[in-house]
C-alpha cells in the first residue's frame, strides 16, 4: 500500500486523464512507476560498465577491464590450461 500526495494541478490533470481514458487512478499511476522503473534500471550500468574514474585516463589496465564479459568462461579457460578432467575428482 502507498499513498502519494499530489499537487492540487497534477491531480486535476490526472482525474481529466483517467476519465479519458477510462481507468482508475492506481491503474495510471502503477503503469506510471513500472515504466519508469523500467527505465531507471535499463540505464543504471552494469557490473562490466562500471564507473572507472578512479584510474587515470591513460593507465593501461582501462584496455582490459570488460573484455572477458562476452569472452571465455573459467570453465573454457581451467579446460584450456589443463585439460578436459581439470573438475574431476
Amino acid at each position: 500500500m502507498l499513498s502519494v500526495r499530489l499537487t492540487p494541478h497534477i491531480e486535476k490533470n490526472l482525474d481529466a486523464y483517467c476519465k479519458q481514458m477510462q481507468m482508475t487512478k492506481s491503474q495510471v499511476v502503477q503503469e506510471a512507476v513500472a515504466q519508469w522503473l523500467g527505465r531507471a534500471t535499463s540505464q543504471r550500468p552494469s557490473a562490466a560498465e562500471s564507473d572507472l574514474s578512479f584510474l587515470s585516463p591513460d593507465d593501461p589496465i582501462r584496455a582490459f577491464i570488460g573484455i572477458a564479459k562476452d569472452g571465455m568462461s573459467a570453465d573454457d579457460l581451467m579446460r584450456m590450461t589443463r585439460g578436459e578432467d581439470w573438475n574431476t575428482p
